[in-house]
C-alpha cells in the first residue's frame, strides 16, 4: 500500500470525525446518553464504595476474629483474594454500563441515518435487546482489565512493551465492538471477530477517527485546563482564592468535553460502520469519497438489525 493511500484513508477518517460534530451539533439530545452513563456511573460508585467499605471492615474483622480464636492464618491470601474479586466486579460493572449506553446512543444514530424517527426511549430500548450479549461482554471486559491490572504490575521496560502492544491490540480488536453487537444481533465471540474483520477493513479511518475527535476535544480540554487551572497558578501571586471560583467551572467545562467526545466517537463509528457493511455513507457524510477507503461490501442489512443467523446474546 502506497504513502499515498494511507494519507487518503486517514484524511477520510478526518472528514469523518469533521462530520460526525456537525452531526452532534444538529442532534443534541444525543449528548444525553453518555450524560446518563456519567450519572448512573457516578451514583453505582457512591453504592460500590459503601460496600466495599462495610465488606472489607466485615472481612477484615472476621479474619483477626478467626485468627485470634482458631489460630488460622491466610489472612494475607484472603486479602488478596477478595482485592480480585473486588476489581472483577468494579471492571464488570464499568464495561457493562458504558457498553449499554454506547449501545443506545449507537442504536439511536443508526436509526437517524436511515431518516427513521427515534427518542431516548427508542435507544435505551435498542440496548436493552442487547442486554445478554452487553453483559456477557462486560465479563470479557473484566477479566481483560485483570489482565492488564496484571501487567501493569510488573516492572521492566519489557512489561512496558507488552501492555503497549497489548493495549493497541485490544484497541483495535475493539474498535467497531458496540456497532456489531447492536446491528448484529449475535453474540460475544462472534462479535469480537467481526469487529476485528471490519477494523482490518478500514484501519486507517479507524485511526483517523480517533485523531480527529481527540485532537478537537483534547485541545479544547487543555485550553479551558490553561484558562481555568494554569493561568491563576502562573499569573496570580495568590492563586487560592482564585481557583476557588475557576475549578468547579473548569471541571464541569472539561466533563462536558468529555461527553461531547464520547458522543462525537458513536457518531463517527457507525457511519464508517455503516459504510464497512453497505458501502455507502450516511447522506450526512457527503463530501466525502467512499471509493477511496478500501473495504469489501458486506450484507447490506447489517446496520438495520437484519438477521445475522445468530440469536441475541448467544454465544
Amino acid at each position: 500500500m502506497s504513502l499515498q493511500s494511507v494519507f487518503d484513508r486517514f484524511r477520510n477518517g478526518f472528514a469523518i470525525a469533521k462530520s460526525s460534530f456537525g452531526v452532534l451539533r444538529r442532534e443534541k439530545w444525543l449528548l444525553v446518553f453518555p450524560l446518563l452513563y456519567g450519572l448512573v456511573w457516578m451514583t453505582g460508585l457512591v453504592v460500590l464504595v459503601a460496600g466495599l467499605v462495610a465488606v472489607l471492615f466485615g472481612a477484615t474483622f472476621g479474619l483477626a476474629l478467626l485468627e485470634q480464636v482458631a489460630g488460622v492464618s491466610g489472612g494475607e491470601t484472603m486479602m488478596t483474594i477478595l482485592g480480585v474479586v473486588v476489581s472483577f466486579l468494579v471492571m464488570f460493572a464499568a464495561t457493562s454500563v458504558a457498553t449499554f449506553f454506547s449501545a443506545a446512543l449507537v442504536h439511536s444514530v443508526g436509526t437517524l441515518f436511515h431518516d427513521e424517527p427515534t427518542s431516548l426511549r427508542d435507544g435505551l430500548a435498542g440496548a436493552w435487546e442487547s442486554r445478554r450479549t452487553i453483559l456477557t461482554w462486560g465479563v470479557v471486559g473484566a477479566v481483560v482489565g485483570l489482565i492488564f491490572q496484571a501487567l501493569e504490575s510488573q516492572d521492566g521496560w519489557g512489561a512496558q512493551l507488552v501492555r503497549a502492544i497489548a493495549g493497541a491490540a485490544w484497541f483495535m480488536m475493539t474498535f467497531f465492538i458496540v456497532p456489531v453487537i447492536v446491528f448484529q444481533n449475535g453474540g460475544v465471540r462472534a462479535s469480537l471477530r467481526n469487529s476485528v474483520s471490519l477494523f482490518r477493513d478500514t484501519w486507517g479511518e479507524a485511526g483517523g477517527i480517533s485523531l480527529g475527535v481527540g485532537l478537537v476535544t483534547v485541545s479544547l480540554g487543555a485550553l479551558v485546563a490553561a484558562v481555568g487551572i494554569g493561568a491563576p497558578l502562573l499569573l496570580v501571586a495568590n492563586p487560592g482564592p482564585v481557583l476557588v471560583f475557576t475549578v468547579v467551572p473548569t471541571v464541569v467545562a472539561l466533563g462536558a468535553l468529555v461527553v461531547v467526545h464520547i458522543a462525537a466517537t458513536a457518531i463517527a463509528k457507525t457511519a464508517l460502520y455503516q459504510y464497512a457493511t453497505d458501502g455507502e455513507l450516511p447522506p450526512e457524510f457527503d463530501g466525502i469519497d467512499p471509493d477511496r477507503i478500501v473495504t469489501r461490501k458486506r450484507d447490506s442489512s447489517a446496520l438495520s438489525g437484519g438477521p445475522s443467523g445468530q440469536q441475541p446474546g448467544q454465544i
